[in-house]
Order: C-alpha cells, then sequence, then structure tokens
C-alpha cells in the first residue's frame, strides 16, 4: 500500500539536504537536522540524516545516520510533517510499483527515472512469462 506523503525532491546529498532547524538533542537540548535520500547503483536508495551537536558554540555536524539500501524510494513529510520515506521493494514490487509511479513519479531524478524505468520492464517480462504459463518461482517444479 502507497502511503501519500508531501514529497521532498532533490535533496541527494549533505549539501542539497532538507534542514529542520529545532529537533530535539536529548530532552533538553535541541539541533538542527539535515536529511537527503542518497542513491548508490547496485544497492539502491537509503535515507541519511545529520545532526549538529548543540554542546558546542559552533555548528558541528555529527556522523550521519543511513537507512539500509532499498529498491525505489521518495522522501518526504507525513501528515505530522515528520521527514519519512516511501517506496517499494522486493516483497511489494508487483502490487505497487505502477501505484508508486503514478503519485510520485512525476518528480523523480534520474536515478529514480532509470529504477523505475527497469523495474516496469523487469515486471512487464514476468507478467508475460506468468501470462503463458513460463514464469516460475525458484525452487519450484514446473
Amino acid at each position: 500500500m502507497i502511503t501519500k506523503l508531501e514529497p521532498l525532491y532533490n535533496h541527494t546529498s549533505q549539501e542539497t539536504a532538507y534542514v529542520v532547524d529545532d529537533y530535539p538533542y536529548g530532552y533538553r537540548l535541541r539541533c538542527k537536522i539535515r536529511y537527503w535520500l542518497e542513491y548508490r547503483k547496485d544497492h539502491g536508495f537509503r535515507l541519511c540524516s545529520q545532526t549538529t551537536n548543540p554542546k558546542v558554540s559552533t555548528e558541528v555536524w555529527n556522523k550521519p545516520k543511513c537507512s539500509t539500501y532499498s529498491t525505489l524510494w521518495v522522501m518526504g513529510l507525513d501528515e505530522e510533517r515528520h521527514v519519512t520515506w516511501n517506496g517499494v521493494g522486493a516483497y511489494n514490487v508487483h502490487d505497487d510499483l505502477e501505484p508508486f509511479i503514478e503519485v510520485y513519479g512525476a518528480g523523480f531524478n534520474a536515478d529514480q527515472k532509470y529504477v523505475a524505468d527497469a523495474l516496469l520492464a523487469a515486471l512487464k517480462r514476468y507478467r508475460e512469462r506468468k501470462a503463458a504459463g513460463q514464469a516460475k518461482i525458484e525452487g519450484q517444479e514446473s
């Protein structure tokens, strides 16, 4: 199922990250946090975030924290205006790829378009083979 987010496009590195200026750091301190959606060929997309250290007098960025890579993702704001991500992975590609592209595809960057096109082509080939009775799941006899 595709969760509708307010998409945040073109935040693909620390330099182009989406910055939130008032973010909690522990119980009492506040800091900045920046988010970006990173792409690595042969790995996929992952959401990265990085906070500033409010315990020092100058702006110092802490070490980035990144999620696990997955197939095709977008970053966006949920209904509470929190940064999150949504996408299509290996387990929901058959059902959710086309609706996902319909909702978010207009804002895809070049990497997202490349991955989406490759997934669509693979899904089309799978459906054609399945219709012809040639598709099989690995480990099963025909």
